[in-house]
């Protein structure tokens, strides 16, 4: 026999630390958690969540606890400014529970803000830190779990409120009640990850495995699956955003996927003290927890996955790979946490896997900030274009980049005609967003004015006269 079965006790033998060995790095990461959120109650929503799951958040608010959070813009948003091209329908129904979009709608409905936002996301942040910490502490040292703030991407997330942070919440200490053989709570935590997000599921993967550990039926293992079926059930599931074309496909995603999780950022450094863990990682805690951790990475090669040849852009939602990115950290860092440290490097720094990796996409939001007055004036005398995901924190004092909302302002994308755009005009050239490719080729141009936080750089440049675009590819130019 490969794996040997275990005693079906309560703790199964399993549980590596005392809860009062645990209490204190918990305390200091719940710590950390809230002063690093409190420090940022003003950082400007970015992204999804300020795209989507802060309006129907503001949908909730108004509306109250709808099961699909859908339809016309809440009242919120309706500000007269332009409406960018991804709100001209509504907000869709992207499938996902409404849990997290309750919960945001409960703190907007007293001051739809973004210091309210920030509020609402603090308690999911500070358990994140806290069930991380708990999770090192069971796996077998106690300051192992604290190496998830030397993560960029996990920095960032505790400013996002997407609803990847909830389940972030939720995911160590789940595996906390699963790695002390609390079947109760575990179930009742499986139940409730997919309903803050789908892929809560995924936790059935390590509570199958232990229950044939324990050569036991545990029908609190299937718990996960039960809360993502109800959800089914009730409502229909989200479609993946993209599936590998064949398996071969999906091993080139994967490979990916593992640079992103196992390398990416000075994570290499952790592999280098694999040999040195070899006691930690032979122990059954540390094998669930990296069963979790290795399935939620293959699951993402597969679902939702940009980052490959052929994507439409460089970019993947590394925040979809946060969950099993952190407990797979906390399981490298269990022999020297100090060796995460070295992640701290690329904390501001720009990730070919996009602005989620680091707090790089914060830095452009505030240089976005520092840019509005100067966009505001100028739209008051002439013509300025800016990008979709500009134009909705420009027109949304929600998000945190204006006091009130900026007036006059073109909205241009990937699909924007540069022959509308006349000479003397102003573009915007975000640090992120949409591809203004187009237009630099089409567009003689010269800067105006530039803002800069870290690394990000938002530019305002006047437009001084169009060149020919190129011909199409097939076809030669008369």
């Amino acid at each position: 026999m490969l794996v040997p079965p275990l005693p079906a006790s309560r703790s199964g033998g399993d549980a590596a630390a005392p809860g009062g060995a645990a209490r204190l790095p918990v305390a200091v990461a719940g710590l950390l958690a809230a002063a690093w959120v409190l420090a940022n109650l003003r950082a400007p929503l970015v992204e999804d969540s300020l795209f989507w799951w802060v309006p129907k958040g503001l949908l909730a608010a108004e509306q109250g606890p709808r099961l699909v959070l859908d339809g016309p813009l809440p009242a919120a948003m309706r500000t007269g400014g332009p409406v960018p091209p991804q709100w001209a329908g509504g907000l869709p129904d992207y499938a996902h529970p409404p849990l997290w979009a309750w919960w945001l709608g409960l703190a907007l409905r007293l001051s739809p803000s973004v210091e309210a936002v920030h509020l609402a996301a603090l308690p999911a942040a500070v358990l994140a830190a806290a069930g991380f910490a708990a999770l090192g502490a069971r796996l077998g040292n106690r300051w192992s779990g604290l190496a998830v703030f030397a993560l960029p991407p996990f920095l960032a997330q505790l400013l996002r409120a997407d609803l990847d942070l909830p389940l972030l919440a939720v995911v160590p200490w789940a595996m906390v009640a699963l790695i002390r053989g609390r079947w109760g709570r575990f179930a009742a935590l499986g139940l409730l990850a997919p309903w803050l997000k789908e892929p809560g599921v995924l936790l059935a993967a390590p509570a199958v495995l232990r229950a044939w550990r324990e050569r036991r039926w545990r029908p609190a293992a299937l718990a996960p699956l039960a809360g993502l079926a109800a959800w089914g059930l009730l409502h229909r599931l989200a479609e993946p955003e993209r599936l590998p074309a064949s398996p071969l496909a999906w091993l080139g995603d994967l490979a990916v996927a593992g640079r992103l999780v196992f390398l990416e950022q000075g994570r290499w450094l952790l592999l280098l003290g694999l040999p040195w863990s070899g006691r930690l990682l032979r122990r059954p805690p540390a094998r669930l927890a990296l069963a979790l951790g290795l399935v939620w990475t293959a699951f993402f090669a597969a679902v939702g996955f940009f980052a490959t040849r052929g994507a439409l852009a460089p970019l993947t939602h590394v925040r979809y790979f946060l969950p099993g990115m952190a407990v797979l950290v906390v399981v490298l860092a269990g022999r020297w946490p100090w060796l995460a440290l070295l992640g701290l490097a690329w904390l501001r720094a720009p990730s070919p896997f996009g602005p989620e990796a680091s707090l790089y996409g914060l830095d452009a939001a505030r240089a976005e900030r520092d840019a509005a007055p100067w966009i505001a004036e100028a739209a008051r005398t002439g013509e300025v274009w800016v990008g979709s995901y500009q134009a909705a924190a420009l027109t949304q004092p929600w998000a945190g980049q204006v006091a009130e909302p900026v007036r006059g302002i073109r909205v241009y994308g990937p699909d924007t005609d540069p022959a509308a755009i006349p000479e003397g005009a102003v573009v915007v050239l975000a640090a992120y967003g949409e591809p203004a490719g187009r237009l630099a080729h089409a567009l003689a141009w010269e800067e105006a004015a530039r803002w800069r936080r870290g690394s990000a750089v938002v530019r305002a440049m006047r437009v001084t006269g169009h060149r020919p675009e190129p011909a199409p590819a097939g076809r030669r130019a008369p």
